[in-house]
């Protein structure tokens, strides 16, 4: 298998495309109408040879899209909630392979890499908000994508913690999208893993005044403890940098209106900022 991997996924593009486009058309055109995981419907991938080599992959928990082409997640999806009491998150051992997906990524391909094996979904969520088996879904490595060091202990590592410790608590409901920015010059690991740019990560909650979202677009090279709102930004940016049509399923003039502006004046940004790294200590200045 492994050979014929590297021989579909090396340099013949064209074949790779056409093998997976056989294999995952039929479940990019019979999608469900709608996911309980989503806001305002499926993001929608422009490119079609990517599209096409990508697939719908529903678990406890969470939904994402998983790109063979990249080997690796192009968006995930989850709801996060008020949670009555708090309770210790135990850590899995390993990270297991999906047998879902034809490239078969492994842990072993992120070694010596350099790269943490970053969570998309985040284990700390699932495990509360989920359970168990919702907590083993998030160490499948479909949901794992190449992260800085700082970036995935340090930034990402809070703004997950904050979802469900201080936005979801006031928001009663919170729907969370984010993905990777690939870029146009794809960097790959030598196991063929592609190395995203930045990565993008939207909250939206529903208002009696109308839904609200805020979008952060974080590049790989942070130090770690800059504040979010220095990363602040449009849903129509992260669109253009994507390939992806997000909230293409809602009206018009209301998916125009969320993905063209930038409120923070709704999210608590200086409650944010002051929220300390739960592994801060193993780094030294940036």
């Amino acid at each position: 298998m492994k050979p014929l991997m590297r021989l579909l996924f090396g340099r013949h593009r064209g074949m790779a495309v056409m093998i997976a486009s056989l294999l995952v058309l039929a479940a990019l055109w019979l999608l469900p109408p709608g996911d309980e995981d989503l806001y305002g419907g499926f993001p929608e991938i422009q490119d079609w040879p990517l599209r096409l080599s990508s697939q719908i992959l529903k678990n406890p928990g969470f939904t994402l899209a998983y790109s063979e082409w990249h080997a690796g997640p192009l968006w995930v999806a989850y709801r996060a909630r008020r949670l009555d009491q708090h309770q210790s998150v135990g850590r899995l051992g390993h990270f297991s392979v999906d047998g879902r997906t034809l490239r078969r990524i492994s842990s072993d391909d992120f070694r010596n890499s350099g790269y943490d094996r970053g969570h998309l979904a985040p284990n700390y969520a699932m495990a509360r908000l989920y359970g168990r088996q919702a907590q083993r879904a998030s160490f499948s490595m479909s949901n794992i994508s190449p992260q800085q060091p700082r970036l995935n202990q340090l930034l990402w590592q809070r703004l997950e913690e904050a979802e469900l410790d201080l936005i979801a608590p006031a928001a009663g409901e919170l729907w969370v999208l984010m993905g990777p920015v690939y870029g146009d010059r794809i960097r790959k690991l030598d196991s063929g893993i592609a190395v995203p740019e930045a990565y993008w990560r939207i909250w939206l909650k529903q208002t009696t005044a109308g839904p609200q979202l805020l979008a952060l677009l974080i590049p790989q090279d942070v130090c770690g403890d800059e504040a979010p709102a220095e990363f602040l930004e449009s849903v129509d940016r992260i669109e253009a940098l994507t390939g992806l049509d997000l909230f293409s399923a809602l009206d018009d003039q209301l998916e125009a209106r969320l993905e063209a502006g930038i409120q923070p004046q709704h999210w608590p940004l200086a409650q944010l900022a002051r929220l300390e790294a739960r592994y801060g200590g193993r780094f030294g200045p940036c």
